[in-house]
């Protein structure tokens, strides 16, 4: 099951996420080998790029990926990318060729296929032939989503692609998402949920595994959910 981790403010939280990407990095770097962290969209993360920005000591050992992305172009508002470039990105002096974007103005199909080879020829593959993420750095929506994984989708199910296009239950509706099976591979993954909002969606991956609520159906991960005090209520 999914590991709790209550701070006492979202402040606290923010900090505790990116000083596990910070250590996470470092644990790559003392086994000699370039760490390869997947990073989140949405409001909640912002802050924790932020702290990472301060705290990233060589940028040229990391390579950065996206969990989920909206179909939109890399400047528009609604861009992970575009919130990951100007929070920690432009911050850090990250290297453009470190930065692995899922190209979100391309048709969403060609756009997942493409990011899924990407992953092949970047990383290093587990027993079960899935391409490995130092860390997963997560979301965890109103409704139990996380990346772009909606309630009840047929993408919950799929076992045998990396990357997936999919409509999504709210707007923007296109995007592409990581699969399950990725998500869960990774070495390290963080759930991070601030703000009252969240209550009700942290007890539910705390019942455990239910398709209805996404974020549960990575409990057989290294898997941590990190949040502050109203989430925990």
């Amino acid at each position: 099951m999914i590991r709790l981790t209550v701070f006492p403010t979202p402040e606290n939280a923010a900090l505790a996420a990116a000083e596990r990407v910070v250590a996470a990095i470092g644990a790559a770097e003392s086994e000699g080998r370039t760490a390869h962290i997947s990073l989140a969209g949405g409001t909640t993360p912002h802050r924790a790029y932020q702290l990472l920005a301060d705290r990233l000591t060589d940028v040229n050992r990391v390579d950065w990926w996206f969990g989920d992305e909206r179909c939109v172009p890399p400047d528009d508002p609604e861009s992970n990318y575009r919130l990951a470039r100007e929070t920690l990105f432009d911050a850090a002096g990250v290297p453009a060729e470190r930065v692995h974007r899922i190209r979100g103005e391309d048709p969403p199909d060609d756009a997942a296929r493409a990011y899924e080879d990407e992953l092949r020829a970047c990383l290093s593959s587990g027993a079960n032939g899935v391409p490995v993420l130092d860390l997963a750095l997560l979301g965890l929506g109103e409704d139990g989503h996380t990346a772009s994984l909606f309630p009840g989708d047929s993408a919950l199910d799929v076992t045998d692609r990396l990357a997936l296009a999919v409509v999504a239950a709210k707007p923007p509706p296109n995007r592409i998402t990581l699969t399950l099976p990725v998500l869960r591979g990774a070495r390290l993954v963080l759930v991070l949920a601030t703000g009252t909002g969240k209550a009700d969606a942290v007890a539910r991956v705390l019942a455990g595994p239910n398709p209805a609520t996404p974020a549960s159906l990575l409990g057989d991960a290294s898997a941590e959910l990190l949040v502050d005090a109203a989430a925990a209520r």
